[in-house]
């Protein structure tokens, strides 16, 4: 049972992902570039639109949205990175470009895996740091309005 914990397992059920997805995106017969995009807008936008489910949605949608976004946390770290930024290369490798890449971009930060890598970490706990933030600041005043 051990094996499933290797990271050649691991990073080969990530191939197997990426293969699954990738067949299903191309069997739909849109151009890959337009799969492309309209994959690294979703994958770019998510954050930010679970973050103002964290503000302004009903409290049980909030929590599971958070329930959601750590079990796909998980499976980065599980798999040993993001299977959707490896769906997105395969689609359209010509001029690839990383939903962190724009951050490092604007930080003035060299672009390359390292860096890609470190500082996904870095906004992620920021990320969840913010909602988990948010979502106990709603709670409490939704319990300190009820009193």
């Amino acid at each position: 049972m051990s094996f499933i914990f290797d990271d050649s397992y691991r990073r080969n059920k990530r191939k197997e992902l990426v293969k699954y997805l990738y067949d299903k995106l191309t069997n739909t017969g849109t151009p890959h570039h337009i799969l492309a995009f309209v994959a690294k807008a979703i994958h770019f936008t998510i954050p930010y639109f679970t973050s103002l489910i964290y503000l302004f949605a009903p409290i049980g949608f909030s929590v599971f949205t958070l329930v959601v976004a750590l079990c796909c946390w998980s499976m980065f770290m599980y798999l040993k990175g993001c299977f959707l930024s490896n769906v997105e290369y395969k689609l359209d490798s010509r001029d690839f470009i990383n939903i962190i890449d724009p951050y490092l971009s604007a930080i003035d930060y060299p672009i390359n895996d390292e860096t890609r890598h470190t500082w996904t970490w870095y906004l992620v706990i920021l990320y969840f740091a913010s909602a988990f933030i948010t979502i106990y600041l709603r709670l409490k005043m939704r319990n300190f309005t009820k009193s």
